[in-house]
């Protein structure tokens, strides 16, 4: 018993609310600068291969797994005061995210298929439902009570957010209009313009890129992507409206969560909600009205730190529950 209190002691206090905040700040400066050097870019085609793979794989991927261990561990743990249950649910949401965004990356980096609809997707899903839940099963045993002008205000943020949906689900019209008025601005000048002054100069000093080989892909993979892929845009649809709900969600937290040590974690997780809403917004509209668009622009940065902010939050629970033992057998100890 001796031996199994320490080895659980040197664990939390390895994962303790400081060291995390330390190594989530670390990261996220680290993300940044990565992302501000090379991820400016919006279409992508100046973006090097080996940025997309740190992005895809180890920036994004470390904090989740890092964020999902420290959820598991206050759903372990008893006498949670947010209750086990929520943390559990939010580690499996996290954990779920970390499998999808291995097949989402690697459809698109290691297969070169485009990743809308993928092995990725039932993952999301469950992404999704878990985050909701959980965030729902919180604002409820809270009873958190706001005022009329609260409820005003996350009205307008659930307005803003329908809208911003709607748009970014429209069809991309703007490379469509653009094509149809070059070929009527060249059909007007076919008669004034002679065939020299169109045909394109040839640079020999430019060599020509090397063709990427063809890819081998393992035949689960293609029939994966065969079946996924006529749900994409429904998938997509579905991602867009649970972000909806959930920055509702975010709204009524920030809003109602004021006062105590409690509030202050469950802020960091409306926080944290909100910066994946940002970069799942930007992403849904990339994909929509963009041709061609490639993972990595740098308002993407807002996936890794959001997901820190999900263990920063589990680990400011954890140290309130840790402190405040001490502080009974401390208090059981002098008497």
């Amino acid at each position: 018993m001796i031996h199994q209190s320490d080895s659980l002691s040197l664990w939390d206090s390895i994962l303790c609310k400081k060291n995390v905040i330390r190594f989530s700040l670390i990261w996220a400066m680290l993300s940044l600068a990565i992302y501000l050097s090379f991820g400016t870019s919006m279409q992508g085609s100046g973006r090097p291969e080996w940025y997309r793979i740190i992005t895809a794989y180890p920036i994004q991927n470390i904090p989740v797994i890092f964020s999902s261990i420290l959820c598991l561990r206050n759903g372990l743990s008893p006498r949670m005061p947010s209750g086990s249950r929520v943390w559990l649910l939010i580690g499996m949401a996290l954990f779920c995210f970390f499998v999808g965004s291995i097949f989402f990356s690697s459809w698109e980096l290691v297969w070169q298929l485009n990743s809308t609809g993928s092995l990725g997707d039932p993952f999301f899903v469950l992404f999704y439902i878990f985050l909701a839940v959980a965030m729902t099963i919180a604002v409820t045993s809270k009873r958190t009570n706001l005022n009329i002008y609260q409820w005003l205000l996350v009205g307008i943020v659930g307005v803003y957010a329908a809208s911003l949906a709607t748009l970014i689900q429209a069809p991309a019209t703007s490379i469509t209009t653009a094509s149809a008025q070059i070929q009527m601005s060249t059909s007007d000048h076919d008669n004034s313009t002679t065939p020299a002054l169109l045909a394109p100069t040839i640079d020999s000093s430019v060599k020509a890129e090397p063709e990427k080989p063809a890819v081998s892909i393992p035949s689960w993979v293609t029939a994966a992507d065969q079946f996924f892929k006529p749900y994409g845009k429904i998938l997509n649809m579905f991602y867009v409206w649970c972000d909806v709900g959930l920055i509702c969600l975010a709204a009524i937290m920030l809003s109602g969560c004021w006062g105590g040590k409690l509030s202050k974690g469950w802020r960091v997780n409306a926080q944290a909600v909100i910066c994946m809403y940002i970069a799942d917004m930007w992403y849904a509209y990339a994909n929509n009205q963009m041709s061609n668009y490639q993972s990595g622009f740098f308002l993407e940065i807002l996936w890794p730190i959001g997901l820190l902010q999900f263990g920063i939050g589990a680990a400011m629970e954890f140290d309130m529950v840790m402190s405040r033992r001490r502080q009974v057998s401390l208090t059981q100890s002098t008497t």
